[in-house]
């Protein structure tokens, strides 16, 4: 994509009015009930009003402000509504797609009279495939399904099904007919496994003839539903014949190393082993609606995002009443929804979503903002050019963008860029080296950034990780080899959910690091005095989880410029000879 000529200008000024910006105390706990962060499912999403702080702290109106790893481009909203422009770069075909969205300009009293005739012209085939009749043998339409792994219980012999017989313990079961207890995870537990995700219970609406009022129905799915469901589609095959579906395969596994792949569905299955085989098929049929009945190219673009959006709540990704993400994983019991509730549902997400962003942003405030699908180690521009950067990176393995958002590009009929993304599997603590690659690959990305920001610029990144190895490595990259001189250390109070099966084994809360890009490359002296007499005497007055004391610690080596954050091990031996501490410190 073309920039503007006057892109880039000479407006750059340092902010001599720093501090005004209010830190202290720092959390985006209203994230969600925000409409427009809510609406866009998008892996580890930064709340923008919080990006707006740095962005008022850092720059002036009229700034232009990097972000080369941009996600669903967070940084853009908060840069539009602050009057400053911005480029966003990533390397991703759907995240950039997202950002295309966000940034469009769209009627949106189009957009609703488009969805009304798409429901017009598809609802009744789409529901055909739901058709299901209820105990009084009304004729209904199937909302979700529960189905489960079934299994044969060592002790009595029956079939069981998991649904409403768990235990409250992680992966155990109780035997409806015995009240013998089993876990699934038991390897010689999963060797009686009979079924895979049977249907077991069924959600449907139909419409009560003597009072015309919409009634909900909970029951067990019989033989006929499943004949009938069967049946319903292959007429339906027949009405649509060979509509197209992805053919991208999904990645095994290179964040998570797990002996067969990702959990409940086979190495190397295809997109759409996601889906049930009536969703795949409606979820075909709305994309082809999209694809061959929507003439404008914005309109569009749109319920494609609709649709996109659509498709993780369609699969069988999804547990009972919930869904993770950040993985591939078809669970033992889990909820298959209607496609086409679904899709209805996001629309009106969205929907909401752009009228709140029209409400934000201006027309010309959104062509100041650029989404760009490039390399973040090869940025395409001159040096000294951008007035300051906001980056959310990757933190080595915890994400894997490029494998989870394949789910969303092979229906965009796009590629992830897997060669060329940051990213290193998660248990690279054990093996110092994925550290150091992850190092360098972060390294070229910030060099780049290092390159294209102007003298005196500020850099602020957002960063989250457990591991000492990452966090030492993240320093020696920022100050010794690229040479930006450190400003500033914000905690968010907001914690993580990633990793909660134990204390220990939780992630440290996200930081905002502040950076600058000296006016003359001066080298940065290490102070080699010891973190742990910085801790003031009366924090130990209460108790601490051994994470709080981590994040601590990590936010006084940054703030004091301390040479390296401890290790764990450091931490816990210092905790073991120092009584105040050893008291205080929850196990």
């Amino acid at each position: 994509m073309q920039l503007p000529n006057d892109f880039f200008n000479e407006i750059h000024k340092i902010n001599l009015n720093r501090g005004n910006e209010n830190f202290e105390g720092l959390n985006d706990s209203k994230r969600l009930s925000n409409t427009i962060f809510k609406a866009i499912a998008y892996p580890s999403k930064i709340f923008y009003p919080t990006i707006q702080k740095f962005i008022r702290e850092y720059t002036q109106e009229g700034a232009v402000i990097l972000d080369s790893l941009s996600g669903s481009g967070s940084t853009g909203i908060a840069a539009a509504i602050e009057n400053r422009k911005a480029v966003l770069i990533d390397d991703s075909p759907y995240a950039n797609f997202i950002q295309k969205n966000i940034f469009s300009n769209i009627d949106l009293e189009d957009l609703e009279k488009i969805y009304e005739k798409m429901l017009q012209h598809l609802k009744d085939d789409i529901d055909v495939l739901y058709a299901t009749k209820s105990n009084s043998e009304q004729t209904g339409v199937l909302q979700s399904i529960i189905s489960s792994n079934i299994y044969k219980c060592p002790n009595c012999s029956n079939k069981l099904d998991l649904n409403n017989n768990g235990t409250g313990k992680r992966s155990e079961y109780e035997c409806p007919y015995c009240s013998n207890k089993l876990n699934i995870s038991e390897h010689a537990i999963k060797n009686l496994k009979i079924e895979s995700r049977k249907p077991v219970e069924v959600i449907l609406k139909y419409v009560d003839p003597s009072t015309k009022k919409v009634v909900k129905e909970q029951r067990a799915v019989t033989s006929d539903d499943i004949k009938t469901w069967d049946n319903n589609v292959l007429k339906t095959i027949e009405k649509y014949p060979n509509l197209w579906e992805p053919n991208e395969k999904i990645v095994y596994n290179r964040s998570y190393p797990r002996v067969g792949g990702w959990p409940g569905f086979p190495i190397h299955s295809k997109v759409g082993a996601l889906f049930s085989e009536k969703n795949l098929l409606a979820l075909k049929i709305i994309n082809n609606y999209i694809e061959t009945n929507i003439k404008s190219y914005n309109n569009k673009r749109f319920f494609k995002f609709v649709f996109t959006e659509s498709l993780f709540r369609s699969s069988n990704r999804l547990f009972k009443s919930s869904g993770i993400k950040n993985v591939y994983h078809i669970p033992p019991i889990g909820k298959e929804q209607n496609v086409l509730a679904v899709f209805e549902r996001k629309y009106k997400s969205l929907l909401k979503c752009m009228q709140s962003i029209q409400e934000l942003i201006t027309t010309e405030q959104k062509e100041n903002i650029i989404s760009l699908k490039d390399n973040a180690r090869k940025l395409s521009f001159e040096n000294d050019v951008f007035d300051y950067a906001f980056i959310d990176p990757p933190y080595g393995g915890i994400v894997p963008y490029a494998e989870l958002n394949l789910f969303y590009s092979a229906w965009l009929d796009e590629k992830e860029d897997l060669k060329n993304e940051i990213n290193i599997p998660m248990d690279f603590d054990k093996k110092e080296d994925w550290a150091k690659n992850w190092g360098k690959m972060i390294e070229e990305a910030f060099s780049e950034v290092y390159r294209v920001l102007k003298p005196g610029a500020y850099f602020t990144l957002v960063f989250q990780s457990k591991f000492d190895t990452i966090w030492n490595e993240l320093r020696d990259v920022m100050i010794n080899r690229l040479g930006f001189e450190f400003i500033n250390y914000v905690e968010n109070q907001r914690g993580t959910t990633f990793h909660t099966n134990s204390i220990n084994d939780t992630n440290p809360q996200s930081a905002y690091i502040t950076y600058q890009k000296p006016f003359n490359i001066i080298e940065s002296s290490m102070s080699q005095q010891q973190v742990f007499h910085l801790i003031p005497n009366n924090y130990w007055d209460e108790k601490h989880k051994f994470r709080e004391v981590q994040d601590l610690i990590i936010s006084l080596v940054h703030k004091y410029n301390l040479h390296k954050v401890p290790s764990d091990k450091e931490i816990k031996d210092w905790i073991k000879n120092h009584e105040m501490a050893r008291n205080s410190v929850l196990e």
